[in-house]
């Protein structure tokens, strides 16, 4: 069954369990950080800039995987994904989109941030930018802006004098993080890469290297290669494996480490977890390709400002969990837990399908010393400051794929054993069949003559 699986052939169920997803119910959580001090804060009355987690905006995530094309020359199979969001009403507080919230401005502070190394007189341009959109360091909007419609009256100013120094209008959170529309993603397949490289991926949009990272210009390698998207990952796992993930939201790959054996259901699935030090510096600074664009990171922190238009933003775990930053000394609000806070896939060890996984990431804007701005933008000198942070769970898989999964571990079980069943059968079916014939010719031997 395994070996038949490796070749993904379009009539079998597992194929069509890994097109359609429509039955696997992947929940996306939004936390958004909302500042409760703001004027206090700005006015130097308070030190510290008070965050306050919201509870959460609860999405569905629909997964989609098409234009399918299998190229036998070389065992690869390429297809095009597509991801959109689903709210979910009965999940989430009414009204809850509604609500207005107070958050920094992100467009404005990560400008600043990527400006700081350039030149006295354009820092002055942004000033009079600043200045002439009327537009201030704090945002008050709706939930729903903050997550779709976030259009700064400074972006607006900016277009409206230099259109190219703006990439996008729109930088609503999820607006921004689903803005493209198709994942164009090629892995490996079939019985020439075996179990260990199954599903494996080469590129990603026609690449081997995340997004906005080109070798061509000498940027540093950082590779998506031997990763998975989390829909399935290689067979026959162990407590060896380690298993890579990718999601573009991350804007890297990271490994997942055996963490033990977990029951789910009626299986038993193999936990594999991100480490505490898996956003660390990396001793050899030039193999670290997410150190920071804008200023060296902390430990625990990883630049994706590549996906998202260079603005200053670096991933941590939520609330800062298992790091402690220096730069986070200017806030409040951050409760690290474990349980909450960490990410992991349970996975069946055979199939390499995920039976409950939480991929979890929180974002926030990284702020160096800043100069020459105005008063206001430089009281964020040398700040991190948590955004959002966001969860996409797999609770569980449906009922028929767990029954299957079940029959096949049943099948397993008993196959050492039926050589012999079908041998005793055997032997069976021939003490029958001499014990019918012996009675037969004892009947015809005792059977009186016709005269």
């Amino acid at each position: 069954i395994l070996n038949d699986r490796l070749t993904m052939r379009e009539i079998m169920p597992y194929f069509r369990w890994w097109k359609d997803t429509s039955d696997v119910l992947v929940t996306c959580r939004i936390f958004i950080f909302n500042v409760t001090n703001s004027k206090e804060w700005l006015d130097g009355e308070d030190d510290q800039l008070h965050l306050e987690e919201l509870v959460p905006i609860v999405y569905r995530e629909i997964l989609v995987h098409d234009n399918v094309t299998f190229h036998e020359h070389n065992s690869t199979m390429s297809y095009i994904t597509r991801r959109h969001l689903v709210f979910l009403p009965e999940r989430n507080e009414p009204g809850i989109l509604n609500k207005t919230i107070i958050v920094p401005n992100t467009s404005l502070l990560g400008v600043a941030a990527r400006m700081e190394n350039d030149f006295f007189f354009v820092k002055k341009g942004l000033n009079i930018v600043y200045s002439l959109s009327g537009d201030s360091v704090f945002s008050e909007m709706t939930i729903y802006d903050y997550l779709w419609n976030t259009k700064p009256r400074f972006l607006q100013q900016a277009r409206s004098i230099v259109p190219s120094m703006v990439p996008a209008e729109n930088v609503g959170i999820l607006s921004t993080m689903y803005e493209d529309p198709e994942e164009h993603v090629n892995v490996r397949y079939g019985r020439r890469y075996g179990n260990e490289q199954f599903f494996m991926m080469n590129t990603y949009e026609h690449e081997p290297t995340v997004p906005g990272f080109s070798l061509a210009r000498g940027d540093c390698f950082a590779s998506i290669v031997n990763s998975s998207e989390g829909a399935t990952y290689p067979q026959n796992l162990n407590e060896q494996s380690v298993l890579i993930y990718w999601r573009k939201t991350l804007c890297r790959a990271v490994p997942l480490y055996f963490d033990g054996r977990v029951q789910r259901g009626p299986l038993i699935g193999y936990k594999y977890s991100l480490p505490d030090n898996s956003y660390d510096r990396l001793p050899n600074s030039t193999a670290d390709c997410f150190k920071g664009r804008y200023g060296p990171l902390e430990d625990g922190s990883t630049d994706i400002s590549k996906c998202y238009h260079d603005v200053s933003l670096v991933a941590t775990s939520p609330h800062f969990y298992a790091r402690n930053f220096t730069t986070a000394h200017k806030i409040t609000g951050m409760k690290p837990n474990r349980e909450l806070h960490h990410s992991y896939t349970i996975v069946d060890p055979s199939f390499g399908i995920p039976l409950d996984q939480s991929a979890r990431t929180q974002t926030n804007l990284a702020i160096p010393k800043l100069t020459d701005y105005a008063p206001e933008i430089r009281r964020f000198s040398e700040m991190i400051i948590p955004m959002f942070w966001i969860e996409y769970h797999q609770k569980e898989l449906p009922e028929y794929i767990v029954r299957t999964l079940q029959a096949f571990y049943v099948i397993r079980d008993i196959e050492p054993y039926l050589p012999y069943g079908l041998y005793l059968a055997c032997v069976l079916l021939l003490v029958v069949a001499f014990r019918e014939a012996a009675r037969f010719n004892m009947q015809t031997r005792i059977a009186p003559s016709k005269c």
